[in-house]
């Protein structure tokens, strides 16, 4: 009887394993920061599209500071987290078939940002072919619309994107930048970043992004489902320079333990990890954030929809 117990306990945990749903990010440190992919993978675990009950799994593939065009440059080897040696983003999806594979699609960069050409083309021309690697792969992509500045050249970037997920026939698209620029209108009172970090979400940005991730993946209203705290990095951390500081920074990466998605990036991001920080945000904020995650994400899914009608 013990014996037919133990059988059925890990035919149980191999089952669950082979329906576990890949959510594959690819982006820079506006994507990973706060651990994010780990993060938006917890918020709908369970609760995936098409795919209720399934564990998501999440990972990333990329490097800091980067479109993620230049993975299409001849040669390009330079990724720092996400692939085997030798191993392109396109093997990665040819070879590994994610189900679902989310794409940093900026502003700035879709404007002309980061491309040699200086129009946004090579961004667009890269999207697109990453779209039709995953779906020749089996797997569906997702936009994640990303720009955090307020100028009207963001809001052309915010219409380039949409532009760009109507040719692909985008089906999810998370409006993360679409949802910034409204709470930049309503609430400019409200810090999205830290004063100390122009570059990344702040406490504030990375739960409204949680909260778009949630409204489109799980196709739900998030008012009253995120956590109030939540794991968060720090901010312009100062890299230690004394010896007491170098101790004190040993000890926290020496009782850092890592989980599955931590201990597959670099070591130098640990060094965030470690200082296990969270952050709360009072319920009203929390809310107001949810409401304008839904209502956004409820307007582009309604705007994609009429536009891509076949």
């Amino acid at each position: 009887m013990r014996l037919l117990t133990l059988f059925l306990f890990f035919a149980s945990l191999a089952q669950a394993d082979e329906n576990a749903l890949t959510l594959l990010f690819a982006g820079s440190s506006s994507t990973y920061w706060n651990d994010f992919p780990r993060e938006a993978a917890k918020v709908v675990d369970g609760k995936y599209i098409g795919h209720i009950g399934a564990k998501v799994v999440p990972e990333i593939v990329g490097r800091s500071g980067s479109d993620i065009r230049v993975y299409l440059e001849p040669g390009f080897n330079k990724y720092e987290y996400g692939v085997k040696p030798g191993q392109s983003f396109l093997d990665k999806i040819r070879d590994e078939k994610p189900p679902f594979v989310v794409l940093q699609t900026v502003c700035r960069f879709i404007m002309g940002d980061d491309d040699p050409t200086g129009t946004g083309k090579a961004h667009a021309d890269a999207v697109t072919k990453y779209c039709e690697a995953i779906r020749a792969a089996g797997g569906e992509p997702v936009f994640n619309e990303m720009g955090w500045g307020k100028t009207e050249r963001e809001a052309e970037g915010r219409q380039r994107l949409f532009d760009l997920a109507v040719k692909n026939k985008i089906r999810l698209f998370v409006p993360c930048s679409t949802a910034w620029a409204r709470v930049y209108h309503e609430r400019p009172d409200l810090a999205l970043q830290h004063p100390k970090d122009s570059s990344h979400p702040g406490d504030a940005g990375h739960f409204l992004n949680l909260a778009c991730f949630y409204a489109m993946l799980a196709q739900q209203n998030p008012v009253g489902k995120l956590p109030r705290t939540f794991p968060v990095w720090p901010h312009g951390l100062p890299k230690a320079q004394t010896d007491a500081e170098k101790s004190v920074e040993a000890d926290k990466m020496a009782k850092f333990k890592p989980d599955m998605y931590q201990a597959k990036m670099p070591r130098w991001m640990h060094r965030g990890m470690a200082d296990q920080l969270t952050a709360t945000l009072d319920e009203s904020t929390a809310i107001y954030l949810e409401t304008v995650a839904w209502e956004v994400s409820q307007d582009m899914k309604g705007k994609l929809k009429a536009a891509i009608q076949p």
